[in-house]
């Protein structure tokens, strides 16, 4: 009996959503085959991942691996490389040989997420850590330490300031959370800088967030806005 083959490319939150479901229903069918195919083997909650660059959280606290929560769907760790609609068939990559790799499809459910959009600001995707992975937030936490270090070195207060002025790039939930987050980790560690103290504070821009306001106005209620625009300026 030829099976019906349904794949969904993505393993984030639209993605094992629907893998979830059909894991229930489908999935189950001798008839069907579902398989989901992602990048990655765990699914990352993401609104929280501020929390393990601030140091707030563990990495393993806020992922969760796609094979133990899913049962009769199929799991495929790849990353697409194209469709061919015409054949009905996907083409990937995965493992450290970087495998070639195809499947069939009678259905395909496209949840492949997105990219970080830098609206074309000058340097912003150059220089800017982004906050979209386990490696982005422990980037961060580990840059932001080292300029800590680098700032306990230097005598002269306009040689910290730079060194000391973080500027975040994007006002919504995610750039005032991480803000935040980061705010919080630069008060409650600089204590452990002699030559950082509360009294060194005038020279310690901790985070700029010129769009604040404007973009969390927009996306919440004005109280909110005005809240984080005092605290985090």
């Amino acid at each position: 009996m030829k099976k019906t083959k349904v794949i969904i490319a993505g393993g984030g939150f639209a993605g094992l959503s629907a893998a979830m479901y059909l894991d229930k229903t489908l999935a189950r069918r001798a008839e069907a085959e579902v398989t989901l195919i992602s990048r990655e083997n765990f699914i990352l909650f993401t609104p929280m991942l501020h929390e393990v660059a601030a140091g707030d959280l563990y990495p393993g606290d806020i992922v969760n691996p796609i094979r133990r929560i899913l049962r009769d769907v199929k799991f495929v760790q790849a990353e697409l490389q194209a469709i061919d609609l015409s054949a009905r068939r996907v083409r990937c990559v995965g493992g450290v040989a970087q495998l070639a790799l195809e499947l069939d499809f009678d259905h395909l459910l496209l949840t492949l997420g997105s990219e970080t959009n830098f609206f074309d600001l000058p340097g912003v995707s150059d220089w800017a850590v982004t906050m979209k992975s386990l490696s982005d937030a422990a980037l961060l936490r580990n840059r932001v330490l080292a300029l800590l270090e680098e700032a306990a070195l230097q005598s002269d207060p306009a040689a910290r300031r730079p060194l000391l002025t973080f500027v975040t790039a994007g006002g919504g939930f995610a750039g005032a959370e991480t803000t935040g987050a980061i705010n919080d980790f630069l008060r409650e560690t600089v204590r452990y800088y002699p030559n950082l103290n509360e009294n060194s504070f005038g020279s310690l821009s901790f985070i700029q967030v010129t769009t604040c306001r404007n973009s969390a106005k927009n996306s919440g209620p004005t109280p909110k806005a005005s809240y984080a625009s005092e605290r985090l300026t």
